[in-house]
């Protein structure tokens, strides 16, 4: 299953991978995100470096474990996850890539999930209906982080020069 949405920011490029990269501000737009903690002693930012998220799903919290699998500040942040939720054997692709466009910001966003174990046939005949939902979800999450990313910040302009 795949899932990618392109979409333009007025902010710049710096401001807007802010907001992927740091756990407070991930929170302002993930709903259901509850923490974001560095696992060992790995620095944030560092390919390699491991992390967990606390999520809310419904009435529960669940743990999903993470890896960065590229980063290169501010043009592309990319994270590899598993959690409680996700078929057995599944991990979660996912892959920012900003572009500057002179005072606006191309994100290129593209989630994949690669099971190594057959998906059971209840599973694959639901597929459609998993998509459908992650991109309804997806949308709920770029309208919000769009709006936090084009308000002016104190010390932080959000627009790039005209």
């Amino acid at each position: 299953m795949q899932v990618s949405l392109t979409r333009e920011f007025a902010c710049t490029p710096e401001r807007l991978f802010s907001f992927l990269e740091e756990p407070e501000k991930q929170k302002q737009w993930m709903k259901g995100l509850l923490e974001t903690q560095a696992v060992g002693e790995e620095q944030p930012g560092i390919v390699g470096s491991k992390f967990r998220m606390k999520i809310k799903e419904g009435r529960k919290v669940a743990d999903y474990d993470g890896i960065i699998t590229a980063y290169e500040k501010p043009k592309q942040l990319g994270i590899e996850m598993t959690g409680p939720t996700f078929p057995e054997g599944a991990v979660m692709h996912v892959d920012y890539r900003l572009a500057d466009l002179g005072g606006r910001t191309r994100l290129d966003y593209r989630a994949e999930m690669k099971c190594s174990k057959p998906l059971p046939l209840w599973m694959r005949l639901l597929m459609p209906l998993f998509k459908v939902f992650g991109k309804v979800q997806l949308w709920s999450f770029m309208k919000a982080l769009q709006r936090l990313a084009e308000q002016p910040a104190a010390g932080y302009p959000a627009r790039g020069p005209n």
